[in-house]
């Protein structure tokens, strides 16, 4: 071996160990969490505390998106309880119709009157639903918003049947077995009319132990009183997020996707079959989790990307995002299970249903909505708004534009007692060209009272645009769509 194949050894040794080597014996490694302190090459006692305490509170931000569509509905069978004044034990519609009867729901539409039964069936035990001839659809959504069973308009009985429930072998109809005990069922009665009413309430709803003697079913319409105390299905933001998770943990089952989520909620203090009683370390990073989580599932909901969500942003530069944001209500899909898309829509919006993503023409409806201004602004209660809406909307059916408050996606509160504008509008002022000019902010601009929707100073608001019976020019994007314009 001659000299110079020894230097050249030597050389690669000592590059090896270069390499090798931290880029610091002693010393700071800065990062998206700030500066790390390593002691030779061991972190030091104090960043290993933060990274601990930075786990947490990673895994306690991600448990909130998690959580968020199950939340949604934990949080709305209490409040149709209490708005009600019904207990957990009993079976019932509510009847939810226009400006304060539809008010608790998040984005709820104000056109379209709501039918809604919820149970827990861990209380009630098994469900049955007699449908009766006629148009009317719906959904049967387990406590994840997923649909188990589509009502598409076919009489019959089915019976819901809770986690290890047991059902008659000789039940004559269609047995639904969610895996879990809360569910809700919701149907509308399509049509007008006395003869739509009249099938709005042709239902039946018993549970399977008074099968034999079925009661009448109970329809509540829902109307409250000025001064009532109205419970909203908006998920929480303080402890009483985390009680309602523990809640379910307690109560359901748990999904097989989700052992780990549940590893990361035992590190929180949420562990089934114990007691829910975090420490004062624990309460502080669920706190400083829930914060965070809402923030970050606000913007997956409100700021919607294409590489997020590939399909969700209608056009090229529209202003305007699929509110399922491209979701599947299955949820679990083939190779995985959706997380992204349920958060997204599970922060705003509750129920879902294969009828809300028809790729039909004609078929089943469509949801749109806008959370900035042309420039990029929060859309604010104090200011005003133009948005037009360009001819021949692709609505087989019709078209409506809801405002909502960003607070708690609740239709938004005004004087006038108005939150949405629609084709069906009585009187609604359109252009020459069949375009259609609808005005929101605090106060109407002169002569178009009609086509305008009142806003709060000091309150953020999004807006909808809903199509019924979308058509193909909505599912190819050559309907164009304008941003909101702010107006003086």
């Amino acid at each position: 071996m001659n000299h110079r194949t020894l230097i050249h050894l030597a050389l690669a040794g000592l590059l090896s160990v270069a390499l090798a080597a931290p880029a610091q014996a002693d010393g700071v490694q800065k990062t998206y969490l700030g500066k790390l302190e390593y002691q030779g090459q061991t972190l030091s006692k104090a960043s290993a505390e933060l990274l601990h305490r930075q786990i947490l509170l990673q895994r306690g931000t991600q448990l909130v998106s998690w959580a968020m569509p199950m939340m949604n509905f934990y949080q709305l069978y209490p409040a149709l309880l209490s708005n009600m004044k019904m207990s957990e034990d009993e079976v019932f519609f509510g009847l939810y119709d226009g400006y304060d009867g539809v008010y608790p729901f998040m984005t709820a539409n104000v056109t379209t009157p709501y039918t809604i039964g919820m149970s827990d069936l861990s209380k009630t035990g098994p469900i049955v639903l007699e449908m009766p001839p006629g148009a009317i659809y719906g959904v049967v959504d387990n406590a994840w918003m997923q649909p188990i069973k589509e009502i598409n308009g076919k009489p019959g009985k089915l019976l819901l049947v809770g986690p290890g429930q047991n059902v008659p072998k000789d039940f004559k109809g269609e047995i639904i077995q969610s895996d879990t005990f809360l569910v809700l069922y919701f149907y509308r009665a399509l049509g007008t009319g006395a003869a739509a009413q009249k099938l709005r309430t042709a239902v039946k709803a018993y549970k399977l132990s008074e099968a034999k003697n079925p009661p009448k079913t109970k329809f509540m319409k829902y109307e409250p009183k000025p001064g009532d105390k109205i419970a909203l299905n908006t998920q929480p933001r303080d402890m009483r997020f985390w009680e309602l998770v523990n809640a379910y943990v307690q109560k359901e089952p748990m999904a097989d996707r989700d052992r780990f989520f549940y590893a990361w909620l035992k590190d929180l203090g949420i562990e089934k079959g114990k007691p829910f009683k975090p420490t004062a370390s624990q309460k502080k990073i669920l706190k400083e989790a829930l914060d965070v989580g809402m923030a970050m599932s606000q913007a997956i909901s409100f700021n919607k990307s294409r590489l997020m969500f590939p399909t969700s942003l209608y056009g090229k530069d529209s202003g305007w995002e699929d509110a399922m944001a491209g979701m599947d209500p299955k949820i679990d899909l083939p190779t995985y299970s959706e997380f992204d898309q349920r958060a997204s829509y599970g922060f705003e919006a509750t129920t879902t249903s294969a009828g809300m993503v028809s790729r039909v023409p004609g078929k089943g409806s469509a949801y749109l909505g806008s959370y900035y201004d042309a420039d990029g602004k929060a859309l604010m209660g104090g200011k005003n708004y133009r948005l037009r809406i360009e001819p021949n909307p692709p609505a087989a059916n019709f078209w409506s534009v809801t405002v909502y408050d960003i607070e708690n996606r609740l239709i938004i509160r005004n004087k006038i007692k108005r939150s949405d504008r629609s084709s069906r509008t009585e009187g609604l002022l359109t252009n020459p060209d069949g375009s259609v000019d609808l005005y929101f902010g605090p106060k109407a601009p002169k002569g178009k009272e009609v086509n305008w929707i009142q806003t709060n100073p000091g309150q953020s608001f999004f807006v909808y645009l809903r199509l019924y019976g979308p058509e193909q020019a909505y599912f190819d994007q050559s309907w164009p769509m304008n941003k909101i314009q702010k107006v003086k």
